[in-house]
């Protein structure tokens, strides 16, 4: 006979060892994300934990011995996170498109519980390449396998549709650039905000920013090489062509490191210069960081620049995206990740916060006329700018792990055909084709 036992909410004892031990340590694993997001792994102490928390090092060291156990739990905790809404949604019996929508649903809910304070943030998965090799091993073989997980559902999307596209990776890197968007969403935004601009994403998801048959789904590269021709002559050239490669180097190093990780003297090796060849140019690590931001939105604005030239509305805005997304997969021109000015003085952090508004402006500005010429469907201006400036990046969050897996596998194989993928679901929705 089967007997039938309702369940009751769960109100263990507060004196329960167990359950004030796991309360403790999540609020530990909580404040150390944060930490983590703002300032980076390197640039993070115990002391500044506990500080946060109202602690002692010495009680954070109960429970976690040493900052590479409290790293390794707190990136893990986010792998689970994000493990915990691709099973959810693997385990939903619908179409392979609206597995994905299904995926990305479970996500939001998951981060407005956050957001309403009945769980914890999850972390920045950045900087991976900073953690000592067996930590970094182990998360990075959760993340591969999460990533792997999504990419078969994109797969199966693309079997089950008549899309043109070429491979389903750089789809899926678009997908986590948008997981990782939310991410960061809720951590600044207010619950309200949080649940209306989610709500646009999801939309845009669904059925793109653009209306049917407005746009062209492909798109060409627009570079004018012909100014890159060394002029082996002239000093002042070379001495253009040197800072150019300083600050590309620059910022691929700042992305994988943090600014705490990066060593000048390690920047300058990779480039087989000298340490006093390498100061001549770049005086120290903070005036460094600050000329590798500038270079990275003045090649953003300039591509603005370049695109508003010809097209406007939901065409410029795709030209722009192109244009960046492309310079950064095929190896151009890196683009440095914007929240690597907490480094900087609050003066200095200003400046480049004034310009990446004005970025996110423009974009939505361009939104608004797609609106208004009927090539765009309606969607939350504010929304939309946030997500375009963030997807703009290839170097946050999880778009770093992604990078580790699909065997091997970069963006960089075939640039022009990925970016046109990687853009996809974005202009045109992952539904545009249903009945």
């Amino acid at each position: 006979m089967t007997v039938l036992r309702p369940k009751f909410p769960d109100h263990r004892s507060p004196f329960s060892r167990q359950q004030e031990r796991a309360r403790k340590t999540a609020a530990i694993r909580a404040a150390a994300a944060q930490r983590f997001s703002t300032f980076g792994v390197q640039g993070t102490r115990l002391e500044d934990i506990a500080a946060d928390l109202g602690l002692t090092k010495t009680s954070i060291a109960y429970y976690y011995p040493s900052k590479d156990d409290l790293v390794e739990a707190v990136f893990l905790t986010a792998a689970e996170f994000l493990e915990e809404a691709i099973a959810q949604a693997e385990e939903t019996p619908v179409t392979a498109d609206r597995r994905i929508l299904g995926l990305f649903q479970a996500y939001v809910d998951q981060l407005t519980e956050a957001v309403d304070g009945q769980r914890s943030h999850p972390a920045q998965l950045q900087e991976l390449d900073t953690l000592p090799g067996d930590i970094q091993a182990r998360i990075v073989k959760r993340l591969s396998a999460a990533v792997g997980r999504v990419n078969a559902m994109v797969q199966d999307w693309l079997d089950q549709t008549d899309q043109t596209l070429g491979r389903s990776e750089p789809v899926t890197f678009c997908l986590f650039a948008l997981l990782d968007w939310l991410k960061i969403s809720a951590n600044e935004l207010s619950a309200e905000d949080f649940r209306k601009d989610s709500g646009v994403l999801l939309d845009i998801l669904s059925g793109g920013l653009a209306e049917s048959g407005t746009l062209s789904g492909q798109i060409n590269p627009q570079f004018n090489t012909q100014d890159e021709v060394p002029q082996i002559f002239d000093r002042e050239a070379r001495n253009q062509i040197k800072r150019e490669a300083f600050l590309k180097a620059g910022i691929r190093f700042f992305n994988l490191y943090g600014f705490e990780g990066v060593s000048l003297a390690d920047v300058a090796g990779s480039l087989g210069v000298t340490r006093g060849a390498f100061y001549y140019h770049i005086p120290d690590k903070e005036s460094f960081l600050d000329q590798c931001l500038d270079h990275s939105l003045d090649t953003v604005e300039a591509t603005l620049d370049a695109a508003d030239k010809t097209h406007s509305g939901l065409g410029f805005i795709q030209r722009a995206l192109f244009d960046l997304i492309y310079m950064q997969a095929s190896g151009v021109t890196p683009i440095i990740r914007p929240g690597l000015m907490s480094a900087l003085p609050s003066t200095r952090q200003n400046r480049f916060r004034g310009r990446l508004r004005n970025i996110s402006r423009r974009l939505g500005d361009a939104h608004d006329a797609a609106i208004a010429d009927g090539t765009a469907r309606q969607h939350d201006t504010a929304a939309v700018e946030a997500i375009l400036a963030s997807i703009m990046f290839l170097n946050d969050g999880y778009t770093l792990a992604a990078a580790n897996s699909f065997n091997d596998w970069r963006i960089s194989e075939n640039p022009q055909s990925a970016t046109n993928d990687y853009l996809y679901s974005l202009l045109f929705g992952l539904t545009a084709g249903d009945a």
